[in-house]
């Protein structure tokens, strides 16, 4: 930074994971930047956030554990083999479905979960009839396995899992991709966090259990019919047993015949279904809920409301030195040019903020508020665009070229990070590249010279 001159006083915001020694409020380096940059505002990446809460609840909930745990030994078994995959390929269904291959549920690409759920759920019956088929094979290890996918599918309890993370998974897909987008701010990421989690809210009912529960029942009556005149039972809902003892139970004061008299519909509504939906809403509120810091949320009240106030105003021109009633008269004078000229709510991000100021040519009238908007605007949420590029390195730095200077390697990076503006480059120039590579001296004219030859 410094050698780009760059200065780090200057600095306004910072986003990473939430690692200890990235967050880490001593040694952390959001402390440490803080010392260099007084005015640098950490954000723990939005999209990691929701990664760590949509984790914490596949691992917690049992159901969901096993069924992802059940769909990873799918991929792994199927793929593994193209012989297998070649079985699973051909197998014909009754609804004819298009062949949709298996997914791995990969620990950098979060939307790979729902990919991984999405194809099992839609490919059930070719799975099914494939791993029966490969359940008579000769190969003890693919004997072996077959059978014991068979028994982990034909379950009500995978099944009853597949429907639940099919609702968690698919309305959380779409705020994981925009997460992972190149335009997000803080303020929007945090509204499409509760638009969100009211599209969860919306789903803990007695009326979305009763239809998932009946769409279970209509599944499982499907696998039934797959497996008929076969070896393989299918399990049928039922109440774990409890651990604890008849005799301690009749000292504490229970009824021991409580647990076999309850029904599974009234267990699974309340230990898989609603705790499943209660633990991710309580994990997306508490971890989105951490990055609300108070200058964020007056920047964003500021910006995009139309009655700010009084507290933001104070706190964002103390905190930047401002003048705030610059700033109060600046934002009056914007928002009667909203009413005047724009739509209404036809300005929802901070960057849309700043095309207005940029097209309408208010930078100048408005000076206060335009750093105020400017600030905002270049806060970012998100650390994903970034981090893409270690997942680009493993394509540059292969084993065809293991004797890659520095220099090459930083080249070959900045054209594959702007590929979308080094193919206009190549499509538009490609001749003048080709004849300004022809005339460099030394082994690289001769073997460019050569291969035209050819």
């Amino acid at each position: 930074m410094n050698d780009l001159q760059l200065e780090l006083q200057n600095i306004v915001g910072e986003c990473f994971d939430g690692a200890s020694n990235m967050s880490g409020v001593n040694k952390g380096l959001s402390a440490r930047m803080k010392e260099c940059s007084p005015l640098a505002i950490y954000v723990h990446c939005y999209g990691h956030l929701l990664n760590l809460a949509l984790q914490d609840t596949l691992t917690t909930v049992e159901p969901l554990r096993n069924t992802l745990g059940t769909i990873q030994s799918l991929y792994n078994f199927v793929e593994a083999s193209p012989k297998r995959h070649a079985l699973f390929r051909d197998i014909e269904t009754e609804e004819g479905n298009l062949v949709k291959t298996l997914k791995s549920q990969s620990v950098t690409r979060w939307s790979c979960r729902w990919e991984a759920v999405k194809a099992v759920d839609q490919q059930l019956e070719r799975i099914v009839k494939a791993l029966l088929v490969l359940s008579t094979d000769k190969d003890v290890k693919t004997y072996s396995e077959s059978r014991s996918l068979l028994h982990a599918i034909c379950d009500f309890q995978f099944i009853l899992g597949l429907c639940v993370l099919k609702i968690i998974l698919s309305n959380t897909s779409s705020l994981s991709a925009y997460l992972q987008g190149k335009i997000v701010d803080v303020v929007t990421a945090r509204r499409n966090a509760n638009l969100t989690l009211e599209t969860l809210r919306s789903c803990r009912n007695e009326e979305s259990f009763k239809s998932v529960w009946k769409l279970c029942e209509c599944v499982c009556n499907k696998v039934r019919s797959w497996i008929n005149d076969t070896d393989f039972s299918f399990r049928d809902a039922r109440v774990p047993r409890r651990q604890t003892s008849t005799r301690l139970q009749a000292l504490v004061g229970e009824n021991p015949s409580h647990n076999a008299q309850s029904k599974p519909e009234d267990f699974h509504r309340v230990n898989t279904y609603f705790t499943s939906l209660d633990k991710v809403l309580a994990e997306i509120e508490a971890r989105f809920g951490g990055n609300d810091q108070d200058v964020l949320c007056a920047l964003g009240d500021i910006t995009l409301s139309d009655s700010p106030a009084i507290r933001s105003f104070n706190l964002v021109s103390s905190y930047y030195s401002l003048d705030r009633d610059l700033l109060q008269a600046d934002q009056r004078l914007f928002c009667q040019f909203k009413k005047a000229h724009l739509e209404p709510k036809s300005l929802k991000t901070a960057a849309d903020v700043i095309e207005t100021l940029h097209a309408n040519r208010l930078f100048e009238m408005v000076p206060e508020f335009s750093k105020v908007v400017s600030i905002l605007a270049v806060i970012p949420a998100t650390s994903c665009t970034a981090e893409r590029s270690f997942s680009g390195l493993r394509r540059l730095k292969t084993y065809l070229r293991s004797t890659m200077g520095q220099s090459r390697l930083n080249s070959l990076a900045i054209i594959s990070f702007e590929r979308a503006y080094g193919n206009r480059v190549i499509v538009d120039s490609i001749d003048k590249i080709i004849d300004t590579f022809g005339q460099r001296h030394g082994r690289r004219s001769y073997f460019f010279n050569k291969v035209l030859l050819v």
